[in-house]
């Protein structure tokens, strides 16, 4: 297709001046020159202050050139019922193994120590400063602990138990809390003060200990996980929130056992979904039947695990504060609390 004339675009005309070349090639030149003075100037300032920043972060008794040889890691607070000596050995567990750390990496170590441990549910903030000691850093981790609240009843292992906390991750069970000490009142400590301690710590000479009471989780259709993961299955989860509704109560003390085996009817159809087991020492055993939780949504027609709490609450208040060994069973299915007579 031929192009009108008129409608070409016309060809670009260039005019020589003298001297012009010359005088563009000298204004770019410095140009270039003021832009590379300008840029190494920015550089050597961010390094300069990179620098500065490193030594006020590691404290007045930073190392060469901002190394750090020391760390010292602490909580900025411990939950009452963890062990003082647990506390320890969990900040011990979370100093990197490396010699030598800088500013920089030091902080996102620990973060991931301190997220991988087992005892750790959140990490909610890393800081630090520097120690008392030349290359000393002193780290202060915020984080939410997992807290014992339950165990789980194991086929085959030395253990015997899983010990979980309230999501159902696994804990590792030597350094689950198993006494506690109560201290009176005194005048330093008007409210007393309680301590807990692990089996092979160090207990006090002359104090009366007590054994830490944990409600048995029996019947969990999956196989235990590792050590740090959560157990899987619905029937771990619900006997879990039946624990935690227990051990609000005053009574949680005579609760021995949640039994989830016939979880979703997987055993019997007519029987109930969930049970639990009380018992003082070595008294008789009373049934107590909880069914199951209802399925969300509403339209159910199960019974609101709230009623059945209140149902248990008012048999034991009018049966002496026991639930143990005065009737077989006890039935919290109905809206009517309904239990056997002896």
């Amino acid at each position: 297709m031929t192009v009108p004339g008129w409608f070409r675009k016309p060809k670009s005309r260039s005019i020589d001046w003298p001297g012009w070349d010359g005088r563009r090639r000298r204004h770019r030149l410095r140009r270039a020159s003021v832009w590379l003075l300008g840029l190494a100037a920015v550089v050597a300032g961010a390094w300069v202050g990179l620098k500065r920043l490193e030594r006020y972060a590691v404290g007045r008794g930073g190392g060469a050139a901002g190394e750090i040889t020391t760390v010292r890691v602490a909580f900025t607070a411990r939950p009452e019922w963890m062990p003082l000596g647990l506390a320890r050995d969990i900040a011990q567990a979370m100093v990197p193994p490396r010699a030598k750390f800088t500013a920089q990496d030091l902080s996102g170590s620990i973060y991931r120590l301190a997220a991988d441990n087992p005892h750790v549910a959140e990490v909610r903030r890393v800081t630090w400063h520097g120690g008392d000691q030349p290359g000393m850093a002193v780290v202060e981790i915020d984080c939410r602990f997992r807290m014992p609240i339950a165990r789980v009843e194991l086929s085959n292992s030395a253990w015997g138990y899983a010990y979980v906390d309230r999501e159902g991750f696994r804990l590792p069970e030597a350094d689950v809390p198993q006494w506690v000490i109560q201290l009176a009142p005194t005048a330093a400590q008007p409210k007393g003060a309680t301590y807990f301690f692990r089996d092979g710590d160090l207990l006090p000479t002359g104090a009366q200990v007590q054994a830490l009471h944990y409600i048995t989780i029996r019947g969990a259709a999956a196989p235990a996980p590792e050590v740090g993961q959560q157990w899987p299955g619905q029937d771990i989860q619900d006997g879990l929130r039946l624990v935690a509704l227990v051990l609000t109560r005053s009574y949680a003390n005579q609760v021995t056992t949640v039994d989830v085996r016939n979880h979703d009817g997987r055993i019997s159809r007519s029987q109930p979904h969930l049970r639990m087991y009380a018992q003082v020492g070595e008294g008789s055993v009373t049934d107590i039947r909880f069914g199951r939780f209802p399925t969300p949504g509403g339209g159910d027609y199960e019974v609101a695990p709230e009623i059945k709490m209140s149902h248990l609450d008012d048999y034991f208040l009018d049966h002496g504060k026991r639930l143990a060994g005065l009737n077989s069973y006890i039935d919290l299915q109905y809206d009517q609390l309904i239990y056997s007579v002896n």
